[in-house]
């Protein structure tokens, strides 16, 4: 299944889903909390949500497991259970999605800085994506993704990890405008020089999500379809986050945001999704306009 998505992007424009935690928020995830153990404690919330991208549009579900590594589930207790919360979050994702998606083991970054920056080792890295990549493969995940990286040499561990498994990788990192009138993420790694050590290393997708909003992403689009040959998706925030009476708020309407997918699409994104803050109706309005791009 896993070729059948990469496949699936070269022929046509892909529609990912959009962002799971502010998602679980309006259903009671408190702040603080581990959002993977929903998948168990709250199975059928989890069910809502994905069916709810599914019933927008959405061909891709990235499961509930952002934090699902070893190293960030120790920070709730629960480091002996990365294969017990990955797979049943494959396994959720799988029956919202029958025929009509693909299912993607989400992996995003530990927290922790790989040496000399950190204590750890590239090698220990490597392990700790690998064992989780490897609990979201067994269940039966169709592909992986990388998704919120910021350092080169994290998302490369990651990288190395994941393809263990033999499951086709997706490969996101955060960008921001920087002053020098190019995309770089908070560690300084700017598009091109991701985009090619991501390609070198055997990502099938090179991609950037979150750390901006919509309203950046044409131009962080078109440098990373110059920089790569191979199919872009990108996952924009439904803008830039607001503190509203103690909340964060993302305040990019689901019209506004769709107001930046034809230059998007128009940069050659093959997958195009939403990140923080954006919603089953964003995603809709994000699948009208890729359909009526067709």
């Amino acid at each position: 299944m896993s070729v059948g998505l990469f496949e699936a992007a070269r022929k046509r424009v892909l529609v990912c889903d959009g962002a799971m935690g502010t998602e679980l928020m309006k259903r009671g995830l408190e702040p603080g909390a581990c959002p993977e153990t929903w998948n168990i404690d709250h199975a059928n919330e989890m069910l809502d949500v994905h069916k709810a991208y599914v019933d927008a549009g959405a061909e891709l579900l990235l499961t509930n497991t952002f934090g699902g590594n070893r190293w960030k589930l120790d920070a709730y207790g629960f480091g002996d259970r990365v294969a017990e919360l990955n797979a049943a979050a494959v396994h959720t994702a799988r029956k919202a999605a029958g025929t009509a998606a693909f299912v993607v083991g989400d992996i995003g970054p530990t927290g922790r800085f790989v040496a000399p920056l950190g204590t750890d080792p590239p090698d220990a890295f490597v392990e700790i994506f690998a064992e989780q990549a490897d609990a979201l493969a067994q269940a039966g995940a169709d592909a992986i993704i990388l998704e919120t990286f910021t350092a080169l040499d994290e998302i490369l561990a990651a990288l190395e990890g994941a393809r263990r498994t033999g499951l086709g990788v997706i490969a996101s990192m955060s960008y921001l405008p920087a002053a020098d009138g190019r995309y770089r993420t908070m560690m300084g790694i700017d598009v091109e020089t991701a985009a090619l050590a991501l390609e070198t290393a055997g990502a099938l997708v090179v991609a950037a999500n979150c750390g901006t909003g919509a309203q950046d992403y044409p131009g962080i689009a078109k440098a990373l379809a110059s920089a790569t040959r191979l199919p872009v998706m990108v996952e924009p925030n439904a803008g830039m986050p607001q503190l509203v009476r103690g909340r964060t708020v993302f305040p990019m309407t689901p019209a506004e945001m769709a107001s930046f997918i034809p230059p998007i699409l128009a940069a050659g994104v093959r997958i195009v999704g939403g990140c923080c803050g954006t919603t089953p109706e964003h995603i809709r309005e994000v699948r009208r306009i890729v359909d009526k791009a067709r």
